[in-house]
């Protein structure tokens, strides 16, 4: 018995084995070890655990993209094979709404009633292909806000995920620091083939600079909060890996993303001891008089007196966005047409490789796109996060720094929005989202459970 248990074994790791390098030669074969791995993994996990971790998996993946790829089929990647998975295994191990608090629920329908409202303007989309491609974008985006609530369900659940996002900061610093050094790129960067000065622009494991230094900002302190650093190691790792951030920020010439970064560190120091926020930024002007810090400061004049003309463009494309809401009437041109209709106004060297304009702000987009109604949904979700994310740092502003990340990350939103060409396919973005919400769902239902318990004393 024992024989042939053990030749079923190495009969499975030779098959599985051949079948990786049959992939080398005929590439479709590589999609068979992934699904048996899936089947294999069944056995030892239940339904519920291959759930949890398959969505682990689906968020870091979402950070490298078409890198994590079958070689020769760069659209097929590792994300997007795991997400219809992933929602497979949900269904399969969904539970009532009993985990999800009354305001959070209110917040996901806020988001539904924006995909509804923008739905119809499909109906008067000239270009139809666009229009669900950009509807995909927004389920796509809900998905991930509502299993990153449901998922993220104890503090000791986000704190695996910080350790798995330091890692991902730790792989796009390295990875940065190689661009600057180099000028080399992966394949997925929008920067291959760049010359001169952009060349040296760090993207890391995104599509450009303005991502990696987004992601940065959005997740750096996800980690800061929530990674344990009781020993000396954590609290270095910490503090190197805030420095390399503000690094690689200034390198990627992100102006929105540096003013953030530095706001964010300083605003978590002065929580961790006002005396040390005191004594950093008195040293600060004699730090920047180092000889090291001579090309960074160069760095940082030159990122914000020398980009005029991107300005300056970026304000043309706000007034024809602008002018394009006002001849629809605030009823929008539909899901994604916007950026095809301002290719009208911008001569073929200024657009995309799609032949658009993006509109680089994302807030003004959705108006145009989906027009007011669709747009208030959206705007109304964004202001109840960012007030119940003040209300629970204003309640617990002299407790732990976790109680102000949802504050963070919702102030810098609106910013970051502005910096990224296309926020709605930034699954990063909505990554964020996700984090907020189980930290407020979860503030929430401790609240009301110990009010409850207190109630029930009191009778």
């Amino acid at each position: 018995m024992v024989y042939k248990t053990v030749t079923l074994k190495a009969a499975f790791i030779l098959g599985f084995l051949a079948l990786l390098v049959a992939g080398t030669v005929f590439k479709e074969v590589l999609v068979l070890p992934f699904f048996i791995a899936i089947i294999v993994f069944s056995f030892f996990f239940t339904l519920k655990q291959l759930a949890e971790m398959t969505w682990i998996i689906l968020i870091v993946s979402s950070f490298f993209g078409s890198i994590l790829s079958i070689p020769g089929y760069e659209s097929l990647f590792l994300y997007r094979i795991l997400l219809p998975v992933q929602a497979l295994l949900l269904l399969l191990t969904w539970k009532d709404w009993s985990w999800l608090d009354r305001r959070i629920r209110g917040l996901l329908l806020l988001l539904i009633g924006w995909l509804i409202t923008a739905s119809i303007t499909l109906i008067w989309a000239q270009y139809q292909v666009a229009g669900f491609r950009n509807l995909y974008y927004i389920i796509e985006a809900i998905y991930l806000i509502g299993t990153g609530v449901y998922y993220l369900d104890s503090k000791k659940k986000l704190e695996r995920l910080a350790l798995l996002v330091c890692g991902v900061i730790i792989i796009n610093i390295g990875v940065g620091v190689y661009e600057i050094t180099t000028g080399l790129h992966l394949k997925k960067s929008a920067l291959v083939g760049a010359i001169g000065n952009v060349q040296f622009l760090p993207s890391g494991t995104f599509f450009n600079p303005n991502d990696l230094a987004s992601f940065l900002v959005l997740f750096l302190p996800v980690v800061l909060v929530y990674m344990r650093s009781e020993t000396i190691v954590g609290k270095t790792v910490k503090i190197v890996l805030s420095f390399m951030s503000v690094y690689i920020i200034v390198a990627t010439q992100s102006r929105i993303a540096l003013v953030l970064i530095i706001g964010v560190l300083f605003l978590l120091i002065l929580k961790k001891s006002w005396k040390w926020g005191l004594i950093i930024l008195l040293t600060i002007p004699l730090f920047l008089q180092l000889p090291a810090m001579q090309e960074i400061t160069e760095q940082v004049n030159k990122t914000y007196t020398e980009k005029n003309n991107s300005t300056d463009f970026r304000l043309e494309i706000t007034d024809y966005t602008w002018q394009t809401v006002l001849d629809t009437h605030f009823v929008g041109v539909g899901p994604g047409n916007v950026q095809m209709k301002l290719a009208q106004y911008f001569p073929v060297d200024e657009q995309n490789e799609e032949g658009n304009i993006s509109v680089h702000n994302f807030l003004l987009e959705v108006l145009a796109n989906y027009g007011l109604l669709s747009a208030l949904c959206l705007f109304l979700f964004l202001y109840l996060v960012w007030h119940f994310s003040f209300r629970l740092w204003r309640v617990n502003k002299n407790r732990e720094a976790w109680y102000m990340l949802p504050l963070i990350i919702s102030v810098a939103f609106p910013f970051i929005s502005f910096a990224s060409s296309t926020t709605l396919e930034k699954s990063y973005v909505w990554i964020s989202f996700g984090i907020i919400l189980a930290v407020l769902n979860h503030y929430f239902k401790r609240t009301e459970l110990k009010n409850e318990k207190n109630y029930t004393c009191n009778m």
